[in-house]
């Protein structure tokens, strides 16, 4: 049976006072309308900006847990119910603790109502937001002049970390913030009612983001898109884009909500969003037309559910209505350095499996140059001239090439890499010959039609830029050489780029046509060293028939394997459907659950000898990177030696598993907490582990057991520095 119990304390006391009240079950009907008004369609932990602080946990439509403070001072703006920890932590229904904003201060409390710890505002500042990082710290913004952001360790409230928030010089304190939300991505974004814009900062408090033209009172980041909800102070729910359109929006008047401070996304579609009623207000609420206190409005737009708690129970005015089952996990919020989070991976930090390969073995080189990708991440598409330097694109290959061999010039370092190829192939010691073709695996996981896309792509600028050295430093004939794209298509820009300057390239996609070849495939030419079901098993024939391949893949993150580098951009090469979830990903994905070693379709990409094997070069292309697999580059690299700008970076090596270790340390580094990260790294120890893999399987080329390693795996230390992978880097 639920247990019912009224806390009534004041957060700057110690004793706690309990008495039983009755709740009752439901809210008033309206009978005059088909639309749910009772009070058991949600679970719900609820909290309101009134005269009273109050905040209440209602469940199976009875109040399971209420806390009235007595001080009386104050308003509550802001309140988190976070998951307990454990069953010990949970006392009375109310779960875990709850962090508040209550003007004057910022507190946590028990399930007991008891204060945990509190912090009061400095005089003349005003606190109505704040959010828990981990169980040491919180993040709060304290209203003032200046307004700031503050890191505060807990319980000892001793402040760590604060950095000036801006403001209009008029105005009031008061009006100036009321919602801040941690990102996935450990950053802050903070809606600022007086300037009418929302902000985006990092722990070190540098502006990453700011999009304007809206009255915020609150913000949220959206799962899964990384879109932002907004809720504004004219009645206005959205949803925008990072690049700041928008994609969703819904005008509460219709619904009689003139209030809305937060809006709550459901897991239908629909959404839940409170109206706050200002108990200040001159006139007295009329009580036979009582203002709603939230409604839910399906995907559709219909009104399925309000909220009218005034009388048995009085809930009070809503600022904050958060599902039971969306309680708040602290340990994942982070901020920044703050409760930093590390994926979960199988190989520790100097700690080298297999051998390297190359005319260096286990050489990786990264040129960074700064400025040759500008786009300011919301005008137009990122492809466009005006926000890329070609130039500078121009200046990346030869150099990474010749970085990577060691050669003083473009044009010896490419003949040492064709040599090096026909040694290790059994055609002897020379370099490229005319007649040879050399097929360029490109990356247009995002492209299904030939027009250019906001989405990420295979750089126009890097592949030109890699055209002009094969044809003026390699001494490749233009005609020789065929960009690809099996599984995709090759959209205008890289088409238009390419073919005006080298008219005798060829380009072959997967729907032809606009001066592209139609790709064809040779069926069964991958046998998978385990059977596991039903995955591509077709070659494009551009790709089989090559002499040579330059895999150019793109720095980035994939749901599911975690990473999409060079390794994943062999399954492009193979006989897909156009249309992605069609395919089957039967163990493309590592397993998630207990990191138990499994057997790696990416293994056999990798050691096949008309894929991995064939590889000429190795090329990841980071000029932008991107958090996500899908959607447009985003967000910006704050880390060392990004800082706040496009990663602006190619990586090349000859040994794929070492590449790959580089492209995946460098995204790791930037992006802990991304969750499919966990266990990323298992294709490449098994691929360095060969022939004694950690999954126990044997891995085959054309059907015989392979007996060396497919290259040199490690992670970097903290430093950034390898054992025995020989990273080297230089900056433009």
């Amino acid at each position: 049976m639920t247990r019912r119990l009224l806390l009534t304390l004041g957060l700057m006391a110690a004793s706690v006072c309990i008495g039983g009240v009755p709740a009752a079950a439901q809210t008033v009907v309206s009978s005059t309308t088909t639309t749910d008004s009772s009070l058991a369609r949600h679970d719900f932990f609820y909290a309101g900006q009134s005269k009273q602080r109050r905040m209440f946990i209602v469940k199976e439509g009875r109040v399971a847990w209420a806390y009235n403070d007595l001080l009386k001072r104050g308003e509550i703006s802001d309140a988190v119910l976070m998951k307990a920890s454990k069953p010990t932590d949970v006392a009375g229904e109310a779960g875990g603790h709850i962090l508040v904003a209550h003007q004057y201060g910022v507190a946590e409390v028990n399930g007991n109502g008891q204060t945990v710890w509190q912090y009061a505002a400095p005089q003349g500042t005003e606190i109505h937001t704040a959010q828990p990082i981990g169980r040491t710290h919180v993040v709060f913004v304290q209203n003032g002049k200046p307004a700031k952001a503050v890191v505060m360790k807990i319980p000892k409230c001793s402040i760590v970390r604060e950095f000036e928030l801006p403001t209009n010089e008029k105005g009031s304190v008061h009006g100036q913030f009321r919602n801040a939300r941690l990102s996935s991505r450990g950053t802050l974004l903070v809606a600022n009612m007086a300037m009418g814009c929302i902000h985006e900062f990092t722990s070190n408090g540098k502006e990453v983001d700011r999009w304007t033209g809206m009255l915020p009172w609150s913000v949220q980041e959206m799962p899964k898109t990384g879109n932002l909800l907004i809720t504004g102070r004219k009645g206005l729910v959205q949803e925008i884009n990072r690049q700041g359109q928008t994609v969703w929006q819904l005008n509460t008047t219709a619904y009689g909500v003139t209030q809305p401070q937060k809006a709550v996304r459901l897991k239908n579609g629909g959404h839940l969003i409170n109206n706050w009623y200002n108990e200040w207000n001159k006139e007295p609420m009329d009580t036979a037309n009582a203002p709603v206190q939230a409604i839910e409005v399906d995907k559709d737009g219909k009104l399925v559910w309000q909220l009218r708690a005034w009388k048995n129970p009085d809930l009070g005015p809503s600022t904050t209505i958060q599902l039971l089952s969306e309680a708040v996990d602290r340990d994942r919020l982070f901020f920044g350095e703050f409760n930093a989070q590390s994926p979960r991976l199988f190989v520790a930090p100097n700690e080298p499996i297999g051998e390297g390969r190359g005319i260096h073995p286990g050489r990786v080189a990264w040129v960074h140059a700064p400025g040759v990708a500008r786009w300011d991440g919301k005008t137009g598409l990122w492809v466009e001239d005006r926000w890329n330097d070609q130039q500078k694109a121009g200046q990346m290959i030869p150099e990474a090439v010749m970085l990577l061999t060691g050669e003083t010039t473009a044009k010896k370092a490419w003949k040492a890499l064709f040599k090096h190829f026909n040694r290790e192939h059994g055609r002897g010691n020379r370099s490229y010959k005319k007649g040879e073709t050399i097929a360029v695996k490109l990356n247009l996981n995002n492209a299904i039609t030939h027009h250019d896309t906001i989405e990420l792509n295979s750089s126009p600028f890097v592949t030109l830029a890699l055209v002009r050295s094969l044809v003026n430093d390699g001494g490749v004939r233009q005609q020789d050489i065929v960009l690809c794209e099996p599984s995709r298509a090759i959209t205008d820009s890289i088409f238009d780029k390419v073919h005006r300057e080298f008219p005798l390239v060829r380009m072959v996609d997967n729907i032809g046509g606009d001066g592209r070849e139609k790709c064809e495939y040779y069926p069964e030419q991958i046998v998978y060293s385990v059977d596991n079901g039903k995955m591509a098993r077709g070659l494009a024939k551009c790709i089989v028939d090559a002499d040579y391949l330059i895999n150019t893949a793109l720095l980035k993150t994939h749901s599911g394997p975690g990473v999409t580098l060079t390794t994943k951009n062999w399954y492009g090469a193979t006989d897909i459907n156009l249309l992605w979830r069609q395919n089957a990903h039967n163990n493309v994905s590592q397993d998630k659950r207990n990191g138990k070693p499994q057997y790696k379709t990416f293994v056999d990409w990798l050691s096949h000898k008309d894929m991995g094997q064939k590889a000429l070069l190795l090329l990841i292309d980071g000029t932008y990177g991107s958090r996500d697999v899908n959607g447009a580059p985003n967000p910006k690299w704050m880390k060392e030696p990004f800082n706040g700008d496009w990663a602006c970076s190619i990586i090349v090596s000859q040994d794929e598993v070492a590449c790959d270790a580089v492209g995946m340390d460098i995204i790791i580094s930037e992006w802990p907490e991304f969750q499919s990260l966990n266990y990323c790294d298992e294709y490449l120890r098994e691929a360095a582990s060969i022939p004694n893999a950690p999954s126990g399987t044997v891995y085959k080329q054309g059907g015989k057991p392979l007996e060396k390693p497919l290259g040199l795996f490690e992670h970097w230390n903290k430093d950034h520095k390898y054992r025995k992978i020989d990273l080297r880097y230089k900056k433009l």
